[in-house]
């Protein structure tokens, strides 16, 4: 059973993370804080709190100073990682001159995502005319001290909202290296495209050559054969390592017809139980590596053609390279997947 502890331990450690964050950036003059981060405070205050704040900041011009706001409480925050005094008598002055945000809000804070400053001096004129006091100047901690006192029941709220979003917001958080790259960035999350390694056409054109009765392949130059192989290698280049895993899967448990490779849809729907499969028939199809044909009269089978290179310089290439890679025991993932063409030499 999940504790109090728990939830309250998780909870000071995340918004704890994020103050530091916040710091370090503040520390490099970097005080900007974006929508993201606004919402993210806003969930927690809701909860917390029992308000119904929205972002005022779809509408920045009638909202001077304020980021959040709830107008059945009329309770506003100002969201900032700067704690210096200027800046809250800069929000105070900002709010004061929007008669309609005075009326609007009668209860104003500053909310600073880091630690706030030991004391401040407040410009009375606008904070008299605000009500407004350094009670309400808040940072992490007050909300962490408020929030300790919580039913158990709006902590796992609050666990769950902080769980769920504090990694997005870390990673907004981040601060780039000299050359403008995040720590975190899509590329952690993108498969790299993968290098080949083409060796042996001599020895793969001698083998063709040699068993083959085409007069198209016994006329066939290394030229050619290349431009075959380099044709084939670019479309597996484009495929993720999974789909050419399962266009490996295919090549192998399909069967031929002549020198054609194929499946009988029919078995390939019992014996594959990959959650996506038909994604990834999707995308062998678009790079022309399966071509479904359908049963055309009752009785007929329905099949899965197993291409390669279509039009090629050889009469035959699937047939040929599968022949070749089984006279040299070479494994077909090697090749496939791997694009790994070594053993051909």
């Amino acid at each position: 059973m999940i504790t109090r502890g728990y939830f309250i331990g998780q909870i000071i450690d995340e918004l704890t993370a994020v103050s530091h964050q916040v710091e370090a950036r503040a520390g490099l003059q970097l005080f900007d804080l974006n929508i993201y981060l606004e919402d993210f405070y806003k969930g927690i205050f809701n909860i917390a709190y029992g308000l119904d704040l929205k972002n005022l900041n779809e509408d920045r011009s009638n909202n001077p100073g304020l980021d959040l706001g709830d107008e059945a409480k009329g309770v506003a925050y100002q969201i900032t990682s700067n704690k210096l005094g200027a800046k809250v008598n800069e929000t105070l002055e900002a709010v004061c001159k929007s008669p309609a945000q005075v009326e609007k809000f009668p209860t104003i804070f500053v909310f600073i995502v880091r630690k706030k400053q030991g004391s401040y001096s407040l410009k009375q004129q606008y904070a008299d005319k605000l009500n407004f006091t350094t009670d309400h100047i808040v940072d992490v901690d007050d909300l962490l001290k408020d929030i300790l006192g919580l039913p158990i029941q709006r902590l796992q709220q609050i666990y769950d909202l902080v769980t769920k979003e504090v990694a997005r917001v870390k990673i907004e958080l981040e601060i780039p290296d000299q050359n403008g790259k995040f720590y975190t960035n899509v590329d952690k999350y993108i498969e790299a495209i993968p290098r080949e390694r083409f060796e042996g056409i001599d020895t793969y054109l001698s083998f063709i050559k040699s068993v083959t009765k085409s007069k198209r392949n016994l006329e066939l130059t290394e030229q050619e054969v290349e431009e075959d192989f380099k044709e084939f290698i670019k479309k597996l280049k484009k495929l993720p390592r999974i789909t050419r895993q399962f266009y490996s899967f295919m090549l192998e448990r399909g069967e031929w017809q002549g020198a054609q490779k194929y499946m009988n849809t029919d078995y390939f729907e019992r014996v594959c139980s990959l959650p996506d499969k038909h994604g990834e028939v999707r995308l062998l199809s678009e790079y022309g590596l399966l071509v479904h044909r359908a049963a055309e009269e009752y009785g007929e089978q329905s099949i899965f053609l197993i291409e390669s290179v279509r039009d090629g310089f050889s009469a035959n290439f699937t047939h040929d390279i599968m022949r070749f890679m089984k006279k040299k025991s070479i494994a077909l993932d090697k090749v496939v997947v791997s694009l790994d063409f070594s053993d051909f030499r």
